[in-house]
Parts: structure tokens; C-alpha cells; sequence
């Protein structure tokens, strides 16, 4: 399977990226996002999120706009300038007979830059870094490069962004870009390659559940008041093993094992449901959840992890993961704290504002679509996804694309007679 690699940056950047992708092409898909201005890495991100496995940016400041606003859960990734970048430009400089002894230079660490400029026997009269925030503009950025340029300070600027160069040559500032090394290139594909393929086989993991009832809240008087619970916690680990894509096995009296996949589980959400089904039937259990890279390691890991839960009062458990990393107690009221935390975020509550749906159900679409990796379903691949009726399916698609967060994209008929079905375009 080849790793999908969505690729952000200014056309130059992007183009430069492609051309040095040509041995990866066995390896990996490339899905390039071109933009004008570094401040629509965002809106990008999130229209490709359910296209890609992993994003790579042309340089850090797109990176760090998109980190720093948790615009993705997909990997990230983004190409340095290091000191090796400069000897292009400056090869060329000394080549062409012009003069590179007072420079600027901005994505780049000094230290770097004089480093290399050593290597090749390049001496600077003077040498200026300019440090940036990335909310920094262009035209802010290309400020500074000229205000040293005006005073006499430099005669030539390296820049590592495409529009701050445009700015400055317009200017009719002498100035270079500054662009990764094609070996570097190749290394951070590989990179990007290697971390979806360690994602994508740490999804695979195996991932076991064993639950142990405890009792009722109220006393059980006798083996059929037991009998009663046992068959509302059944109930309520039908439900779960469903939502998880697990099978669910009873084992002995008291304990239940469920199994599924890390990648399954983990998309999934469902402990939150599971701790409030258990809480509404006065019902508590102790859990322990391991994963492994086989069957026989993960139950050891729950076995573990169930010890440790079965220490703590009222319904709880604990993980223990593939390098015995131990996490919890989880219990109900922190489950729900996560939960309500997660519903806060701004995009979410937007959409759920526009839609008319809750932000909990908003999350729960995103999560299918992460889950199946695609934006693209009919109504009735939506209402498979979700658990629901086609019937609410197609209301639920009709009022997300009339508040402007799908596209009805194709109409597609499975036979020659009936209505041709529609297939939408999700942009949560």
C-alpha cells in the first residue's frame, strides 16, 4: 500500500519537492496543496486530512501555523534550511562574479550558514540572521531585508519564502532563494514514508479488553438479581464490541474479553459509552486493555492492567501498552471531562452551529471519516459508517450540504432502473 503524502507550500517549493520525488514513486502518492499566502495552510490541511497519511511542509512556517492550531491529527513533517541550502545561491554568486560578502539571511541559523560558507572557502564581511514569529507578514519580513539593505548594512538577501523574494526583487533588491537540498528532500520523504508505515502498523496491533464485574450499587439478594446484571452487562459490551469492531467473549463467571484492533479502538470513542451504560445499570466493573504485537502479549499486557484496576473502587481501567507503559485510573467522570474538552473545539462547534447537529455527533463523523480514511460516501455507506438509518442519513447529508460542508459530487446508479444514488463530499 502506498503511503499518501499531502505536500503544502508555495508553488516553487511544491514543483522543486515533485522533481526529487521520482524514486518514491513505487512508495508513495503525492497530494499537492499550492498556496498564494502561508495563512491558508490551514483551510488546505483540512481539506486534504481525509486524502493523506501524512503531511509534508515545505518549510516551518506553514508547519508551525498548522501545528499550533491542531489544524490535523495526521503526522506532520516539514523540510529545515540548513546550512547546506545557502551554497547554492552562494556558488552561484561567485560564479557570476557578484559580490556576497554583506548578507542577509532569514530560515536559517548563523551558525549554519557560516559553517557552510567555511566549507567553501567563503569569507562575509558581514552576515545578518533575521529571526521571525511565524505570524510575521511577507511584507514584514521583506521590511527587514531592505531596511538593512537601504542602510548600507548588506547587498544581497537569502530568503526562504517565496513571496518575501518576490517582494524584494520587485524592489529591486538584489536576493536568492533559499530551497531544501534535493538529498534533503528525499530523506524527509523517506521520513514521512517511514512514520506512516510505523503508524499504520501500530494501528494493526492487537488490542484486548478483559472486564470484570464487580456488583450492583444495590445489594444482590440472589442469583437471579446476578443473573439480571450479568445479562444488562452483556447488553451493554454487545453495544461496545459494535462500536469498536471487536467480538466480545464471556470467560469464566465474572469476566468478559474483548477483541479488537488498536487502530479500531482507538478511532472509536466508545469507552465514554461504555462507563455511562455501565454507571445508568448500577453496574461496576474493573477493566485492564493490552496491546500486542500478538495475541498471547496482549493478554498478558490486560492481564496486567486488570490487576492494577481491580486495586481502585467503583468502575475504572487501566492500559498497559506494547513497552508496558501503564496508563489510568480511567474512569467515567474523566472520560467525560476528556469528552466535553474535546467539544470545545472551535471548528467543531461551528460546524455544529451551521448543521444543526450536536458537536458530539459532529466528532463522531470526523472520526468515521479518519477511520475510513476517504470524505467521499452515499447515504448508505454514511449510515453503515454511523449505525443509523439510511432515512436519517439522508437528512443528516442533506443538512450538512446545505450549510455549505458537502458537495454533492457524483450520481451513481447501481442498476439501470431506480434513482441513481448521490455520493457527497464531506469538508468537516
Amino acid at each position: 500500500m502506498k503511503t499518501r503524502i499531502g505536500l503544502i507550500g508555495p508553488e516553487d517549493s511544491i514543483q522543486r519537492i515533485l522533481e526529487s520525488s521520482v524514486k518514491f514513486q513505487d512508495m508513495a502518492e503525492f497530494v499537492p496543496r499550492i498556496y498564494d499566502r502561508k495563512e491558508e495552510s490551514c483551510d488546505l490541511v483540512r481539506q486534504t486530512e481525509g486524502e493523506v497519511d501524512v503531511f509534508l511542509f515545505s518549510g516551518i512556517v506553514p508547519y508551525r501555523i498548522v501545528t499550533y492550531s491542531n489544524a490535523t491529527t495526521r503526522p506532520c513533517l516539514y523540510l529545515p534550511r540548513l546550512g547546506t541550502s545557502v551554497i547554492r545561491p552562494l556558488w552561484e554568486m561567485r560564479d557570476r562574479g557578484e559580490s556576497y560578502r554583506r548578507i542577509s539571511v532569514d530560515s536559517i541559523d548563523k551558525a549554519d550558514v557560516q559553517e557552510a560558507a567555511d566549507e567553501l572557502g567563503l569569507h562575509f564581511d558581514k552576515l545578518e540572521a533575521i529571526e521571525y514569529e511565524p505570524g510575521t507578514s511577507y511584507e514584514d519580513l521583506a521590511g527587514m531585508h531592505e531596511a538593512l539593505y537601504r542602510s548600507g548594512t548588506i547587498e544581497v538577501a537569502l530568503t526562504g519564502l517565496a513571496k518575501t523574494h518576490a517582494i524584494l526583487s520587485a524592489k529591486g533588491i538584489r536576493c536568492y532563494r533559499i530551497f531544501p537540498t534535493k538529498y534533503l528532500i528525499r530523506e524527509y520523504i523517506q521520513k514521512a514514508i517511514f512514520i506512516s508505515e510505523a503508524m499504520r502498523l501500530r494501528a494493526y496491533q492487537i488490542a484486548q479488553v478483559i472486564l470484570r464485574l464487580r456488583s450492583g450499587k444495590s445489594e444482590i439478594r440472589s442469583e437471579y438479581d446476578y443473573l439480571k446484571l450479568k445479562n444488562s452487562f452483556e447488553t451493554i459490551l454487545i453495544d461496545y464490541a459494535k462500536r469498536i469492531l471487536g467480538s466480545v467473549f464471556p470467560y469464566g463467571r465474572d469476566e468478559y474479553l474483548i477483541f479488537t484492533t488498536r487502530g479500531a479502538l482507538e478511532e472509536a470513542h466508545g469507552l465514554q459509552e461504555l462507563f455511562r451504560g455501565a454507571d445508568g445499570a448500577g453496574i461496576s466493573f474493573c477493566a485492564g486493555l493490552g496491546y500486542g504485537t500478538t495475541a498471547f502479549n496482549a493478554e498478558a499486557n490486560a492481564r496486567k492492567a486488570l490487576n492494577r484496576a481491580c486495586t481502585v473502587n467503583g468502575s475504572c481501567l487501566y492500559s498497559v501498552d506494547v513497552d508496558g507503559g501503564i496508563e489510568g485510573p480511567i474512569s467515567s467522570q474523566l472520560r467525560s471531562i476528556q469528552y466535553n474538552i474535546a467539544e470545545t473545539d472551535a471548528t467543531i462547534r461551528l460546524v455544529a452551529e451551521k448543521t444543526g447537529l450536536s458537536t458530539a455527533y459532529v466528532t463522531k463523523i470526523r472520526a468515521m471519516m479518519r477511520m475510513a480514511a476517504r470524505t467521499r460516501f452515499d447515504v448508505d455507506e454514511f449510515a453503515t459508517g454511523l449505525d443509523i438509518s439510511p432515512r436519517s442519513a439522508r437528512r443528516i447529508l442533506q443538512n450538512i450540504a446545505e450549510a455549505g460542508y458537502a458537495d454533492i459530487v457524483a450520481l451513481e446508479s447501481r442498476s439501470r432502473t431506480g434513482r441513481p444514488r448521490r455520493v457527497y463530499e464531506l469538508k468537516l
